[in-house]
């Protein structure tokens, strides 16, 4: 499978004149937990949003799955149904992503730092 190149941008706050959503605020909050190297916490925070149709916390989650060996020293828990739908989320083919690791059953919550 070819890998796919996650760009992961994050504009930074949002206009002074328009009120940040309760999705950018918690995007943000990802964002910073990852910036931050809170991995699992941001983890857990990104599936969540991705899981909502997210489309860049969808982008991070993916990353995080796909790359988590080399990147952070362990595998996500992410299972390729989930893959499948934040690929969706993300604008990103199916056919492109390469989940670490599957797992038979999904539970997002293992690697959650809550």
């Amino acid at each position: 499978m070819a890998m796919v190149t996650l760009v992961l941008a994050y504009s930074g706050a949002p206009a002074a004149s328009a009120p940040a959503t309760c999705a950018e605020r918690m995007h943000a909050r990802a964002v910073e937990s990852f910036r931050q190297g809170r991995f699992p916490e941001a983890h857990g925070r990104f599936i969540d949003m991705a899981n909502s149709g997210h489309p860049a916390s969808a982008r991070y989650a993916l990353l995080m799955c796909e790359q988590g060996s080399a990147l952070f020293g362990k595998d996500w828990d992410c299972a390729p149904h989930e893959a499948g739908d934040w690929a969706r989320a993300a604008g990103v083919p199916w056919s492109q992503i390469a989940v670490s690791q599957p797992v038979a059953q999904t539970s997002s919550r293992r690697h959650r730092g809550r």
